[in-house]
């Protein structure tokens, strides 16, 4: 799945191409998507319109328009975007396809069908049904060690369930939460409400740093995930634990353990990242 890293960096990309372009037609195959495709919206709201800005929340792309509406569209499980010449032959997936004034198309591209496509009346992204609840931006000053600890206190749950949990803090997802759990060097069994301030600061500072750097890395591509440009991330040479069961830490050698929590993998090192007495 798509994880923050990687939506920001099809942001970035696509930020670069479609700025100033107008969207002249959306061509649809299939509407059956997490959420039916509403084909009368788009053509109300994007048709005709220029891009203005290209914008991300948690892991939803946001393509705001000239008319101050915006597209919204998230990958799901295996969605992906890609902007190509509208003569490049379709892919069996490519369920929409959004026609540009300069000959190119942006191509939605999702195998599963578990993404999203939509658009949002002006005025109208703050009451956006989806971004309801959410925590704040893990790269933004919101996220502070305090922040954290208070939303934790009194929850016994697992520190990563806590982590991965959008209301908390957005965009930390499988991949993330392992990596930089391991780079603060806290079990991801340990009960959130036990960490202490100082845990807390380090945690804080490796989701800001395991997430920027993959950013500067293009994103992770273990299985599904392809850039604007149709290229790959490369953040998953620099991984620390996800996916090395058996294989030995970078750090002290020792094996790294795989368990499964609320039926998601976990990747960690016993060494590195100890239990404890986690006894109040």
């Amino acid at each position: 799945m798509p994880e923050l890293p990687e939506v920001e960096t099809i942001r970035r990309g696509l930020e670069r191409v479609l700025i100033g372009q107008t969207i002249r037609q959306i061509k649809i195959r299939e509407t059956r998507l997490r959420q039916p495709v509403k084909i009368s919206k788009l053509k109300k709201w994007v048709i005709g319109q220029q891009v203005a800005a290209l914008q991300r929340r948690a892991k939803y792309l946001l393509c705001e328009l000239q008319n101050r509406a915006h597209l919204v569209i998230h990958l799901g499980m295996s969605g992906r975007l890609l902007y190509c010449e509208k003569t490049r032959p379709l892919h069996k997936h490519d369920h929409v396809r959004f026609v540009f004034n300069n000959g190119h198309e942006l191509r939605f591209c999702d195998p599963r069908r578990f993404g999203l496509v939509d658009a949002v009346a002006p005025g109208e992204l703050q009451h956006y049904t989806h971004f309801q609840n959410l925590g704040p931006e893990p790269l933004s000053p919101e996220l502070t060690a305090a922040y954290l600890e208070r939303r934790a206190q009194g929850l016994l749950r697992p520190i990563k369930n806590f982590l991965m949990d959008a209301a908390v803090v957005v965009g930390v997802g499988n991949i993330y939460a392992s990596e930089s759990l391991f780079r603060a060097g806290i079990n991801p069994r340990k009960p959130s409400a036990l960490l202490r301030r100082q845990e807390w600061k380090k945690l804080a500072q490796a989701v800001r740093k395991t997430l920027a750097l993959s950013i500067s890395a293009g994103g992770t591509t273990l299985n599904d995930f392809y850039n604007s440009d149709g290229e790959m991330g490369y953040f998953q040479q620099h991984l620390m634990v996800y996916d090395r069961a058996g294989e030995p830490c970078h750090k002290c050698a020792s094996k790294i353990k795989r368990i499964v929590q609320a039926g998601r993998s976990s990747f960690y090192c016993p060494r590195c990242q100890k239990l404890g007495n986690i006894k109040r």
